[in-house]
């Protein structure tokens, strides 16, 4: 009976030995890993024995439930083995801290189609890297203590480049000259300096022309000054001076035959302005963006009728530690004008709201009050944007109304060719739009667009009315019409509520800084027009584009294509019907070559197509026109 109780002793020994087996070979192998060969040999030893005691001192029921806790448990010792080898390192005065605190995720998104190779993963639990043709986001769950630095992400929004034809240089002088056909001649001169942290550049140019037609001459000349002024740490006021002066001469429907003093056809006017901005960057480390502008202009023609315009522009956020942003936008606007009577018109307008982006998805939400001229008014300024999930769509919708205070000059700027208007106006235009973004690669982007929108005082131009007696004797030699005598000239017409439907769309692509394309289109749809039977002198059909090529480091190539379809005016001879002028298509090009350092050749040629288009009825566009000149820089 005692030999059988051996054997059943000696059977258990070795099946507990069995079982410990692969937790003293982990043991082992951890260790040596850890460099401490002689140490955990003599921790190996103990161990042993101790194991064996315990069995042979142990009952059968008490093996088993050994024996069953040791199979559950063998993984979790493998893994905490090198952690007690660690705590026995530790002094017993220095308590062993764990860390309780949430891991921390770091998601980074790119819109550069990112792939992960030669990962380290250490303390990290990487995603698997994905090839795909849309952009990725990657997680990483990172342990807090291996956080050493704060993270910010910030978006990339890859834009168009926009390359300036002549950067501004420290300490550069430079002399621009050209010629062309139609007796073109240009003159630049422009001199930029750098004194005690101040940025002084200044600019004056002329530009002449003959044209085709004896009355298609014009001339403009204008001086500029740009300023940077350092006024304190990190607070900068830039400033823009300019003075300009255009003369053209009103040829429409003007024989070439007839001599009549080109005092009845002068076109001319003289616009001076000042605009300044204050901008303090100290501000924006605070969350806060502050950046006032004041803009004062004066714009007087040949007639003595002058309009004074003064805006000031006060854009004014908070950014909130919630990622909130609290806007507080405000304008402000007058205009004198100074015709038969003086007219005066006044524009307040603030727009407060609030703004958060999470989940991907944008929000702005806000009211705007404005007085006007004529009383007060409160628009919505609602607008969205979301980012679809796993694409590289992105949606914008929104319903906001936006407010301009008409000046003379910006009329001018439109139509050259009008007289000084009855009256000025204050226009609203509220629309309700939806788009698309598509950033298809860091190269590529393009999207497309609807919009309702509905204008209050749209400005509009249209031929000036016949005379009684050119109805009444409309071929008599005895008689010349107002166009003869004065040239055509156009008058602004302010329609009081305009209905329309624009569908937009544009395309850019950029290639580092070596080539840049961009393309717009846009169709408008006059659905409702109350006063006007068309939309006089406005474009419904019009497509822009333009490119930038940077062949090596001296040659330059630029560009740009116009198309305008569908401009409505009345007949000649008519006061009433209505007629479309031919669709336009322009086509220009450019070209500079650098031969050293101070000399560069420029060439300019204009509608290369040779197309006596008509943006304004009965006043043709010159032929193709090919301007080139010479460019010489002083330097320091």
């Amino acid at each position: 009976m005692r030999t059988h109780f051996q054997y059943i002793l000696f059977i258990i020994f070795f099946a507990g030995f069995a079982l410990q087996a692969p937790n003293i070979l982990g043991q082992k192998k951890t260790t040596k890993k850890s460099g401490q060969s002689t140490t955990n040999k003599k921790i190996n030893s103990k161990t042993k024995s101790r194991s064996k005691k315990s069995i042979r001192n142990s009952g059968s029921v008490k093996s088993k439930k050994q024996n069953t806790s040791n199979r559950k448990n063998n993984i979790v010792k493998e893994e905490k083995v090198a952690l007690q080898d660690l705590v026995k390192k530790v002094p017993i005065n220095i308590p062993v801290l764990q860390d309780s605190t949430p891991s921390k995720v770091v998601t980074i998104m790119s819109a550069f189609k990112p792939q992960l190779k030669n990962v380290v993963k250490i303390d990290f639990t990487n995603a698997s890297p994905i090839s795909d043709t849309q952009s990725v986001s990657y997680s990483y769950q990172i342990p807090s203590q291996n956080l050493s630095f704060s993270y910010r992400p910030i978006a990339l929004n890859p834009l168009t480049a926009v390359i300036p034809e002549t950067p501004i240089l420290e300490g550069n002088t430079r002399i621009k000259v050209g010629f062309g056909n139609y007796l073109y001649q240009f003159l630049e001169a422009s001199y930029n300096t750098v004194s005690n942290n101040n940025i002084h550049d200044l600019n004056a140019y002329t530009e002449y022309s003959e044209g085709a037609h004896h009355l298609q001459k014009f001339r403009d000349s204008k001086l500029n000054y740009f300023g940077n002024y350092a006024l304190a740490n990190q607070l900068h006021l830039t400033t823009h001076i300019y003075a300009q002066q255009t003369q053209l001469y009103r040829y429409g429907l003007v024989p070439d035959t007839i001599a009549l003093p080109t005092d009845n056809y002068t076109q001319k006017s003289t616009h001076i302005g000042l605009q300044m901005a204050l901008l303090n960057n100290n501000t924006l480390d605070k969350g806060i963006y502050f950046q006032p502008v004041l803009e004062l202009e004066n714009r007087s023609d040949i007639h003595s009728i002058n309009n004074t315009y003064f805006a000031i522009y006060s854009p004014l956020s908070k950014q909130l530690k919630s990622g909130m942003l609290l806007n507080f936008d405000l304008h402000y606007s007058y205009s004198s004008y100074n015709n038969i009577t003086n007219i005066k018109n006044s524009l307040l307008r603030w727009d407060p709201y609030l703004s958060f982006n999470k989940w991907n998805f944008k929000m702005k939400v806000g009211l705007s009050p404005v007085v006007k001229t004529d009383g007060f008014k409160l628009y919505p300024n609602i607008q969205l944007q979301h980012k679809l999930t796993d694409t590289t769509w992105d949606i914008q919708a929104g319903w906001m109304t936006l407010t301009k205070n008409s000046n003379y000059s910006q009329l001018i700027t439109e139509n050259p060719w009008i007289i000084s208007p009855a009256q000025l106006a204050i226009s609203t235009q509220e629309k309700q739009y939806i788009k698309l973004l598509v950033n298809a690669s860091k190269n590529l982007q393009y999207g497309f667009g609807i919009s309702l929108n509905n204008y209050v005082n749209l400005a509009l131009f249209n031929k000036t009315p016949l005379a009684i007696f050119d109805y009444m004797i409309p071929f008599s030699k005895n008689y010349y019409s107002n166009r003869v005598y004065r040239g055509l000239e156009y008058m602004t017409i302010w329609e009081p509520n305009a209905h329309t439907i624009e569908l937009e769309a544009n395309l850019q692509y950029q290639w580092s800084d070596v080539f840049s394309i961009h393309n717009e289109f846009k169709y408008t749809q006059y659905n409702y027009i109350q006063n006007n039977e068309k939309p006089w002198g406005l474009i419904p059909v019009q497509f822009n584009s333009g490119f930038y090529w940077k062949m090596n480091d001296k040659l330059l190539m630029d560009g740009s294509v116009q198309v305008m379809s569908g401009i409505q005016s009345t007949l000649e001879g008519s006061n009433f019907l209505a007629i479309s002028i031919p669709t336009a298509a322009i086509l220009n090009a450019g070209i500079s070559y650098k031969l050293s350092i101070p000399w560069k050749l420029w060439l300019k040629a204009n509608n290369i197509l040779n197309n006596t288009y008509q943006r304004w009825a009965e006043y043709p566009s010159l032929g193709v026109q090919i301007n080139a000149g010479v460019v010489y820089s002083f330097h320091k």
